[in-house]
């Protein structure tokens, strides 16, 4: 084979071969069967792939078909794939006619015209590398001498776009160019990669103090998805996202004053806030069970530019129910370009019970009904009396006749119980307010003691009527106040009298005379 020709070869099998390749191909290469000279049908050869997912710093530049050093920074690997590699039917690779004729393919001419050998690889390990067997008995020396349509079976659970078909020959011409330059790789190693999206759902917190706080059976997911990374020339053809909730939630059509609703936000991979329009870009339809949000033809077109970019679904929730482990778990999938991934998020929910009841120096406790509470986040609104908690539109709870009352679903953490109206017939309690600690799960009065608090009271006092005395020296005391009474009598009469006797000594003598 001429020179030209073999570097026509060399140049189209390792390109297409490795069009999805290593990022980095300068690195010293590992130790791998190469030796110079003619084919040699007695060496062992191996098709090693490493699989990783493809981002913005790798897939730009062909590998050499050479295995690279552990330290080469490639990327996150991806367990699960599994590929399969044909022989081309007709591709003699022991002629120049075989060589002349493997330079005019391409993978997909090549799919027209595959054989029946095929050798299927294992499952992509944790590191990213799966292995083509073969068995001995058949194949001595590995798999036969030939060129392979390779394609990607089965995806890794996170990719969403395969690896393209590619062409590799056993053994790889190093070529002209190569390291080390005309020489035969026996032993060769491909990097393809997978277009993947980043699934992520976590609870959102509401900002301390706030509004969307003073409700705390509302819960806020945060579905958050990465705009993958494409190979040249594809693009997003379709992206949705879908939060699943349990029975324990419920969607929130129309949040409380102050608190926002279900959003979506588009941010680029330089973490720049994109003007994506409801209706325009997307559009998120939501029933009992499920909200989903879809791109629009024109969205799709937008976020293929978007690339390593961020969808971001927040979708506001409400509590209905408390498991009883107390852990509420909430679903996501992703479907991009047809590739599915779904995600889990848990949350942790509560709730407080408050026991209104009389006992005095140890008796047994008597259950008040009647009383009233409000919750609050801090002491100061507590004080103050201020923006309690809402659930539902409730801010106030009052007990029954068994003394209790259930603030039924709580976002664990501390709060302030206050008394607002006491049982009738008895005063505020003493501790009042009083902080106390919700926890996930339900209430328990018994060990250990959790999402409860109590309030004892004590009556209205006596003291604050004037009663008559009576039995014992009572008759006396009545005696020794009617005489003080008569006494206070007498005197009065006198001073009367006095003034009286002063009045008419002082009035002067008129006579009369008649003439």
């Amino acid at each position: 084979m001429s020179r030209t020709a073999f570097r026509r070869v060399t140049a189209a099998i390792g390109a297409v071969a490795l069009a999805a390749g290593a990022a980095i191909v300068a690195v010293a290469p590992a130790q791998a069967v190469i030796l110079p000279g003619n084919i040699d049908s007695t060496q062992q050869r191996t098709l090693t792939v490493h699989k990783f997912a493809l981002g913005p710093n790798n897939g730009a530049i062909a590998g050499t078909g050479q295995e690279l050093p552990s330290s080469t920074n490639l990327g996150t690997p991806l367990p699960g794939a599994v590929f399969t590699a044909t022989q081309v039917a007709g591709v003699d690779l022991t002629t120049p006619e075989g060589w002349a004729l493997a330079t005019g393919l391409t993978p997909q001419t090549a799919s027209t015209r595959l054989g029946t050998t095929s050798f299927t690889s294992t499952p992509s390990a944790a590191n990213g590398t799966a292995n083509f067997t073969v068995d001995p008995a058949l194949y001595p020396t590995g798999m036969p001498i030939g060129l392979y349509y390779v394609q990607e079976t089965v995806l890794p659970a996170d990719a969403t776009n395969p690896t393209a078909p590619f062409l590799v020959s056993l053994p790889l011409p190093t070529g002209p160019v190569g390291a080390p330059a005309n020489q035969w790789i026996y032993d060769v190693h491909v990097y393809p990669k997978n277009a993947v999206t980043e699934l992520t759902k976590t609870r959102v917190p509401a900002p301390a103090n706030s509004v969307e706080a003073r409700n705390p059976d509302l819960i806020r997911w945060a579905i958050a998805s990465s705009i993958p990374t494409l190979a040249a020339g594809d693009a997003i053809s379709n992206f949705t996202l879908v939060d699943e909730v349990p029975t324990d939630l419920q969607f929130v059509a129309t949040p409380p004053t102050g608190v926002s609703p279900t959003t979506v936000t588009v941010t680029s991979a330089a973490g720049i806030v994109q003007n994506f329009v409801s209706g325009t870009d997307y559009n998120v339809v939501t029933t009992a069970s499920t909200s989903t949000l879809t791109f629009t033809p024109g969205g799709l077109t937008r976020l293929t530019a978007l690339q390593g970019g961020v969808v971001s679904f927040n979708v506001l929730t409400r509590a209905v129910t408390i498991p009883a482990n107390g852990l509420i778990v909430n679903s996501a999938t992703a479907n991009i370009n047809g590739a599915t991934e779904t995600v889990t998020g848990t949350t942790p929910i509560g709730q407080l019970t408050v026991f209104a009841y009389e006992s005095n120096n140890g008796s047994p406790r008597v259950a008040l009904g009647g009383a009233v509470y409000q919750v609050y986040l801090n002491q100061n609104d507590a004080n103050l009396q201020q923006n309690p908690i809402s659930i539902g539109g409730i801010t106030n709870w009052t007990t029954g006749a068994n003394g209790l009352v259930a603030i039924p679903i709580v976002t664990p953490g501390n709060y302030y119980v206050r008394e607002i109206t006491p049982p009738t017939g008895f005063n505020l309690p003493q501790s009042n307010p009083v902080q106390t600690v919700v926890v996930a799960g339900p209430t328990s009065t018994t060990a250990p003691v959790q999402n409860y608090v109590e309030f004892n009271h004590t009556q209205v006092s006596v003291a604050n009527f004037l009663l008559p005395l009576t039995g014992g020296d009572a008759g006396l005391w009545f005696g020794v106040g009617g005489g003080a009474l008569v006494v206070l009598a007498l005197g009065a009469a006198i001073v009367v009298a006095r003034r009286r006797s002063s009045a008419v000594a002082a009035e002067p003598v008129v006579t009369h005379t008649v003439a």
